[in-house]
């Protein structure tokens, strides 16, 4: 589970001004860090397309490709932007692959696959389709013809990893349990690690920061 750590984003600056070896040290520690969970994800990305179909390209559906789904998990050890909420990350591990990122959380909201669009008589004049029915429908519904694609979408991928939840509640936490840490790959590799690589993390802060306050005050 993700730790606020206060100041953070501020010990990098001040690392980086006054002492940019320790900073480059740190750096490459977090970096190391992060590095054995993402090994560990991308081995979780299997060989061969959970469906068959999903290998062959075609439309616009991202095609899946083993080698690029692994290479797309990788890791930043440098502050993030600040998002929408005014946060921002100290270290994260990422995916960038489109087929990669539908493989760690397809199912995850719609369990069973999205339901299936409804039919539709295209009245517009011009349109390629004009008075043919298509499927029209929200990006939470399903264009194809096969009343039952998600379902069977969604069981192949399960065949190969099923979704593991890397959520931990803190002691004493309120609210709803985050459903957004729940995954086959990235978050399957966080909650097999038990913990260990966030204290890490927030265990080589606490030492650039110790270490710079020597310095200090030397």
């Amino acid at each position: 589970m993700p730790a606020s750590v206060k100041g953070a984003i501020e010990l990098r600056k001040a690392l980086r001004k006054f002492s940019p070896d320790l900073a480059k040290e740190t750096q490459k520690e977090l970096a190391g860090i992060l590095r054995v969970i993402t090994v560990k994800a991308r081995g979780f990305i299997p060989a061969t397309p959970p469906l068959s179909g999903w290998g062959s390209g075609g439309g616009y559906f991202p095609t899946y490709n083993a080698s690029e789904a692994r290479r797309g998990i990788g890791y930043k050890a440098t502050p993030s932007k600040v998002n929408s909420r005014g946060f921002r990350s100290l270290a994260r591990i990422f995916n960038k692959s489109a087929a990669g990122a539908i493989y760690e959380t397809a199912g995850r909201k719609n369990p069973q696959g999205r339901s299936q669009a409804p039919l539709a008589t295209v009245v517009l004049p011009g349109h390629k389709n004009f008075g043919k029915q298509i499927r029209s429908g929200s990006k939470n519904q399903s264009l194809s013809n096969n009343p039952n694609a998600g379902n069977q979408f969604i069981d192949a991928i399960n065949s190969t990893g099923q979704i593991v939840n890397a959520y931990v509640r803190q002691e004493g936490q309120a609210g709803r349990a985050s459903g957004k840490m729940r995954g086959r790959a990235i978050f399957r590799a966080w909650a097999e690690d038990q913990g260990k690589t966030q204290a890490a993390v927030l265990k080589a802060i606490e030492t650039a920061a110790a270490k710079l306050n020597a310095t200090a005050k030397g």
